[in-house]
């Protein structure tokens, strides 16, 4: 038997078996394209034959597929599903929190063991120090398995037994990468549209302005932990003005408007809610309702 089966070799299954092997993990592998286990298989890991051998092989099975749809369909079919039982099965494919809790349910049924994990990384970050995984479940499964998930990744983060708190920052997590990314594509398009150079902006989000938005986001998350919306250097008000002239500028332009539009009727409906003296954290209080 040997110590741990990765389940999924995409490009980040494929770096966590790596991760694995480095450390000096005996290492399973398992992927329904066969291909993509043979660069491993040359750096050492073993090759199941089918799911149900991957299963049987280690008492600790880590999934990495695309969804927690894709972790069923490989694990939930009569081949392989009995031979869960007394293993610990730890998701990494990352999902919803109501997917970890069904998840958590069948597998459990199953008679396993089970962590919900979501990547905050990306791949060229597995296997080092600042890796980070965040893991929910029971607290005496994961102290088992925490040694074996550091070679994974050096911040390795319990965020408690409700099996839905590591998918839940996941999806918090996201709210924040996408609007950011959103964000910087429409940045760039309009200093294409205004023929000022793209990797001037670039230069000057890395010496200072990213540090600037940073501190702007802890700011605000800290407001609304504390329920303090007073006291703001840049109010609310001040936020929606600034939404209305980039929404101004696109539709002037023909920039594609849907980010701005969405933006400035945020601000918006701030503003009819009577918070334009407060801080941006107050936007909060729209979505609780």
């Amino acid at each position: 038997m040997s110590e741990v089966t990765v389940i999924g070799l995409g490009v980040m299954g494929s770096a966590i078996v790596r991760a694995l092997l480095d450390k000096g993990h005996d290492t399973t592998v398992w992927n329904r394209t066969r291909s993509k286990a043979e660069p491993l298989v040359e750096r050492g890991a073993n090759l199941a034959q089918d799911a149900a051998a991957a299963v049987r092989a280690s008492p600790i099975v880590l999934v990495c597929v695309r969804d927690h749809r894709v972790t069923r369909d490989i694990l939930a079919v009569p081949e392989v599903r009995p031979h869960l039982a007394g293993r610990t099965i730890v998701q990494l494919s990352g999902g919803t929190p109501q997917q970890a809790r069904e998840s958590e349910r069948w597998i459990g049924e199953s008679g396993a063991m089970y962590l919900d994990g979501e990547i905050m990384v990306y791949p060229d970050q597995i296997g080092r120090p600042e890796g980070t995984i965040l893991v929910a479940g029971p607290e005496a499964v994961f102290q088992r398995c925490e040694p074996l998930l550091r070679s994974v990744a050096g911040r390795i983060i319990h965020v408690g037994e409700p099996i839905g708190g590591a998918n839940a920052y996941g999806v918090a997590m996201g709210g924040v990468l996408y609007g950011a990314l959103l964000g910087a594509v429409h940045g760039a398009r309009v200093c294409e549209v205004e023929g000022v150079s793209v990797g001037l902006f670039a230069r000057m989000m890395a010496e200072g302005d990213l540090a600037t938005i940073s501190a702007a986001v802890l700011d605000l998350l800290k407001r609304i932990d504390s329920d303090r919306y007073g006291d703001s250097q840049g109010t609310l008000g001040t936020g929606a003005g600034g939404a209305e002239q980039m929404l101004e500028h696109a539709r002037a332009t023909g920039i594609d408007s849907e980010f701005a539009v969405c933006a400035a009727a945020v601000f918006r409906r701030g503003l009819d809610a009577g918070l334009g003296g407060e801080d941006p954290a107050a936007l909060i209080k729209l979505l609780r309702r």
